[in-house]
């Protein structure tokens, strides 16, 4: 059954199903918000990037480890990666998962096991499930396929640092209002992430610093200079998208300045 809105939607659910709660329109904003992460997953996977996907991956804040927060879902590079098969037996944790990789072609070395279980004995899948974990990556698998009492398994290596994330939020109207949606903790730290990057097109660095691009010249040529910025830190070269410009003779006369904020320059 189609409704209007999702507010509509919502309160199906708050008179019908989550009517004995205390705070039934709590509850349903809840469920909403489920089912868009159930939603988010499988379109990530039908894009192809269901094993570089990771699920409530704890990130750094501002490049300090000791500051983390979890994410719903975080896209990462794959540096190597190697499919299992082997006899079906429940559950399939992670002892019985890395006691079938070969070393030869994927090192274990420096890895700690972890104690989850991608499919258990009720039969409930773990997606993304992490067997183990490195100092710069982690190791997850992922359940191929079960045919013939055969279980196929794709083991992939996932660099730390993720190239992308997504915050799945059910984001209401709160009674009484006529004008745009109810603020919450996630919208709030969503529109402070916004105004960090873009004012003065700032940067947070792997290391906590903050960098910014400022170009004297035609504004239409900042993207240019801000990748230009970007792929002079190390920390990015390995895997910063492949992006050519064909600068024309006018802009390439710009001068451009990497600015350290937080400093002061000299002569300031």
């Amino acid at each position: 059954m189609a409704y209007e809105s999702v507010d509509q939607l919502q309160k199906v659910l708050v008179e019908k199903v989550f009517h004995y709660a205390k705070d039934s329109k709590k509850a349903a904003g809840r469920a909403l918000g489920t089912l868009v992460e159930i939603i988010t997953f499988y379109l990530l996977k039908s894009w192809g990037f269901e094993h570089s996907v990771a699920i409530e991956r704890a990130l750094a804040e501002y490049g300090n480890p000791d500051i983390t927060h979890n994410v719903e879902y975080s896209l990462h590079p794959i540096l190597r990666q190697q499919r299992l098969v082997f006899p079906h037996k429940l559950p399939v944790n992670a002892t019985r998962i890395l006691e079938h990789i070969d070393e030869k072609s994927l090192s274990l070395v420096d890895f700690t096991k972890s104690d989850r279980v991608l499919l258990t004995s009720g039969g409930v899948l773990r997606n993304s499930c992490v067997i183990a974990n490195g100092k710069n990556s982690h190791l997850v698998a992922t359940l191929d396929s079960i045919q013939d009492d055969r279980v196929k398994i794709e083991i992939v290596e996932q660099y730390r640092r993720p190239y992308a994330i997504l915050e799945c939020k059910r984001v209401g109207v709160e009674e009484g209002m006529k004008k745009g949606p109810q603020t919450i903790e996630k919208a709030k730290q969503g529109a402070y992430v916004a105004k960090s990057l873009s004012s003065m097109h700032k940067l947070r660095t792997a290391s906590g610093e903050l960098r910014g691009t400022r170009v004297q010249g035609r504004p239409n040529h900042l993207l240019e200079a801000l990748c230009r910025t970007v792929g002079r830190n190390s920390r990015f070269q390995r895997f910063r998208p492949h992006t050519r410009f064909h600068p024309d003779s006018r802009s390439s006369q710009q001068s451009r300045k990497l600015v350290h904020f937080g400093k002061p320059q000299q002569g300031a």
